[in-house]
C-alpha cells in the first residue's frame, strides 16, 4: 500500500470516529468489488492462456510433422536417423523433435553409441497419437497431402 492510500484510510478512519460514519466500510466494499472484477478478468486471461498454450503445442507438433515429411521426401532411407555430431543444424532439429514429440509421448527415441562420444538417435513417431492429436485440433492446418502421408505412415506400421 502506498503512502497516499494509507493517508486516505487514516482520514476515513478519523472521520468515522469523529462523525460516526461508515466511510471505511464503504471504501472496503468498493475495493472488494474491484478485486472481484480483477479476479474474474484474471480467470478469463488464464483460460485464454491455456487455450493459446494448447494451440501453440498443436502448431509445434504440426511443424514437427511437416519437418518429418520434408525429411522423408529428401532422405527416405535415413529420415528417422539423426547423427547430431555431423551437423549442428541436425542437433537443433533433434532437440526440437525431442521437446515437442518425445516429451509429450508422441514419439520414442533410441540412442546408439558409436564411441568417441558420438551417438546416433533413432526416432520412432507414434503415428496414431499424432493423427489423433492433429485431428482434434481446430482449425485444421495440415495440408491434405501431409494428411494422406500420415495415414500412409500409420498403415505401414
Amino acid at each position: 500500500m502506498n503512502a497516499w492510500v494509507r493517508l486516505r484510510f487514516a482520514v476515513l478512519i478519523l472521520a468515522d470516529r469523529l462523525l460516526g460514519t461508515h466511510l471505511v466500510d464503504r471504501e472496503l466494499a468498493r475495493l472488494q468489488q474491484h478485486i472481484e472484477i480483477f479476479e474474474k478478468q484474471a480467470s478469463t486471461i488464464r483460460k485464454q492462456m491455456g487455450e493459446l498454450n494448447r494451440l501453440l503445442h498443436l502448431i509445434q507438433v504440426q511443424m514437427c510433422v511437416l519437418y518429418l515429411h520434408q525429411r522423408y521426401l529428401l532422405r527416405p532411407e535415413s529420415w528417422l536417423c539423426f547423427a547430431p555430431a555431423e551437423s549442428t543444424a541436425e542437433e537443433k532439429e533433434l532437440e526440437l523433435l525431442i521437446g515437442r514429440l518425445v516429451k509429450h509421448d508422441l514419439a520414442k527415441i533410441r540412442t546408439e553409441s558409436l564411441g568417441d562420444q558420438r551417438y546416433v538417435y533413432y526416432l520412432r513417431p507414434d503415428w496414431d497419437a499424432l493423427v489423433n492429436l492433429l485431428n482434434t485440433g481446430e482449425p485444421q492446418y495440415l495440408d491434405p497431402v501431409v494428411t494422406s502421408w500420415l495415414d500412409e505412415m500409420r498403415s505401414s506400421e
